[in-house]
Order: structure tokens, then C-alpha cells, then sequence
């Protein structure tokens, strides 16, 4: 599993080449960057004028999309139709900002959808959905590390600030797996509401989020003992959650609700829904601005990312992006 992925690398080589000569200059202040399922491609803005500035084309399906911590690179997850097999077309790639060109290609199991980048962008843990284990990749030599069986279907992960814990989500096991960054052991796991799918942790990292799909909620997690401290219930449990951000604070947590086509808005403090902001069509993704003060959605059937004001609760912008937006990310 450790051994490069050769046809995926040279064909997501071809496919940046062709995206470099039709589009513009890139943009040296602040990014988000979009991944359209369908479209197979990966939009890039401009935060500052809400500009489509590039188009990048990936050869397979992008799911799972972050910058790294020096904001010079976009990792996005890839994977191709075969199930429960690992092939060359599934894998994440880097994508160089300054020239558009895909750099790098990591192992990451059958099926990547989500992962998370240490913050001394080292390693990187990826969740292999059909394979129920998350892979440890070592970024410099983009060599898999260690592989480690978490719960089945797995999805989300997030990683604490200091880098020592990695929690995964797994959806079909309504479980989650806590791993010890510096050994690479599982330590612990734990059951949370039906279908989790992403998790956050606050900037202290002594709570953690989980989104239940299916139980329309939000789990509050003590990390010192590991137990959800408090259920929020969410547009009455029928909203679908996924994605969620936490503003930097640890105020406020920002979750989408796909199928209510809206943002909550939860109050950290007392653990209640505090507000809701319609968005477009099946919000998945979500991501905030390092200030706090603007959140971003990739609402999938609208084909657009949704701008809100995090100050008045309010929509202040729409993006058209490519087809079926999955994730979104902001640079450092």
C-alpha cells in the first residue's frame, strides 16, 4: 500500500498541464478552493472579490479538500468508481497554488472521502470509506506510515491543534476512533448518534463535534473522558448534517444541514441552536475564515458556494463553481 500510484500521478499531470493555458494568473491573497464532485474539478476564488480566478481538472471524483498550513498547496482526496477495491485512480493529490500544477500524489487506501493535515504539515490521516481503517501518510516522502483499523465506513477527520489526537468518524458503526498522533495507535472508541459523518474540535481542544446524518444532531464530546456530554438536536432532526466549523473563539458552531438547505448556528456555550441561515441547495461543505467573521458553503445541487456573514446571520454572496460542489476550504 505503500507504493507510489503511477497512472493516477501521470494522468493528473496531463490534466494540469491543459488547465494551466487557458486560465488567468493566480491571485496572492487569501483562497477558497472548492471541490466539484460531478465536475471532477476544483475551483479556486478569490476571497477578497468572491472571483472565480482558476479551474483546476482532476482526473477522478474530489471529495475531501484542505490547504496545507503554509497555504502554498491544496490537497484534494480523489477516487474512482470501483468499490472495495484500492485502484491507481484513488489516492490525494497536492495541487501547487502558484502554478496550478498537480505536484503530488499520496497513497490513502480505497475510497478517500475525508483527512485532515497535521499542523506542522508532516502527516497526513486520510479515511479509506470502503477499507474501515485511516491510513497515516508521511508528506515529505509520501510514503503510507501506518494503517490503522478505525470503525466501518469511515469519513471524518479532524486533528487537534497541537497535533496529538486524530479523531475519525465512521458512519456505519456510528462510532468514532481516537488515535495517538505520536505512536500511532488507536487508544479509544466511542459510540455517538446514527450516521456521524464530520468532526471538529474547539481551539482548546478539550471538546469535540460530531454531525449525525441520519440522527439530525450534534454530539458535544469531553476529550479528557471521551463521552458526548450534550445531544443538540437539529431542524428538528430532519435537517441531514454534515459538515461543521467552529469559529476560532470557540464560540460559535457552524453546522450544514443538507437537506433543510440551511446553516445552524450553535451557541458553544450553552450547547443551543442560537440561529439558522438558508443556503443553497444541499450544503455539505463548510468552512470559516481564519477572523471568523465569513463562513462558506458548497451547496451541491445549487452548483454554488453560499457566503454568509457570521456577524448578521445573513447571506451577503452566491459563487457559481463547477457541478455538484463537495468541500470547501480557506487558505491559512
Amino acid at each position: 500500500m505503500s507504493k507510489p500510484l503511477p497512472e493516477l500521478r501521470s494522468v493528473c499531470t496531463a490534466f494540469a498541464v491543459l488547465t494551466l493555458w487557458s486560465l488567468p494568473a493566480q491571485s496572492q491573497g487569501k483562497l477558497i478552493a472548492v471541490s466539484n464532485e460531478a465536475g471532477h474539478t476544483v475551483t479556486l476564488i478569490d476571497a477578497a472579490t468572491l472571483k472565480v480566478t482558476r479551474n483546476i481538472a482532476v482526473p477522478q471524483r474530489p471529495r475531501g479538500i484542505e490547504f496545507s498550513p503554509d497555504g502554498k498547496r491544496i490537497f484534494v482526496a480523489l477516487s474512482d468508481p470501483q468499490k472495495n477495491v484500492q485502484t491507481s485512480g484513488d489516492g490525494i493529490v497536492s495541487i501547487n497554488i502558484a502554478t496550478g500544477r498537480i505536484d503530488g500524489v499520496y497513497p490513502a487506501g480505497s475510497d478517500p472521502e475525508r483527512f485532515a493535515i497535521t499542523p506542522d504539515g508532516k502527516r497526513l490521516y486520510a479515511a479509506n470509506e470502503d477499507g474501515s481503517w485511516t491510513s497515516a501518510t508521511d508528506i515529505a516522502t509520501r510514503k503510507l506510515v501506518a494503517t490503522l483499523i478505525v470503525g466501518i465506513e469511515p469519513e471524518g477527520v479532524a486533528i487537534t491543534s497541537d497535533g496529538h489526537w486524530v479523531y475519525v468518524t465512521a458512519e456505519t458503526s456510528n462510532s468514532v476512533s481516537v488515535i495517538d498522533a505520536r505512536t500511532n495507535k488507536v487508544v479509544a472508541n466511542f459510540l455517538v448518534d446514527v450516521r456521524p459523518r464530520a468532526v471538529a474540535f474547539s481551539p482548546d481542544g478539550k471538546t469535540a463535534y460530531v454531525t449525525a446524518e441520519i440522527g439530525g444532531s450534534l454530539s458535544v464530546i469531553d476529550t479528557r473522558t471521551r463521552r458526548i456530554v450534550h445531544t443538540v438536536p437539529l431542524e428538528n432532526r430532519q435537517g441531514k448534517p454534515v459538515g461543521l466549523a467552529v469559529s476560532p473563539d470557540g464560540n460559535w458552531v457552524y453546522v450544514a444541514n443538507g437537506n433543510a438547505n440551511a446553516v445552524s448556528i450553535v451557541d458553544a456555550r450553552r450547547n443551543t441552536v442560537v440561529g439558522r441561515v438558508p443556503v443553497g441547495r444541499r450544503p455539505w461543505g463548510i468552512a470559516l475564515s481564519r477572523d471568523g467573521k465569513t463562513l462558506y458553503t458548497a451547496d451541491g445541487l445549487s452548483d454554488a458556494m453560499s457566503v454568509i456573514d457570521t456577524r448578521t446571520r445573513k447571506v451577503i454572496g452566491s459563487v457559481k463553481v463547477g457541478r455538484q460542489p463537495w468541500g470547501v476550504a480557506v487558505s491559512p
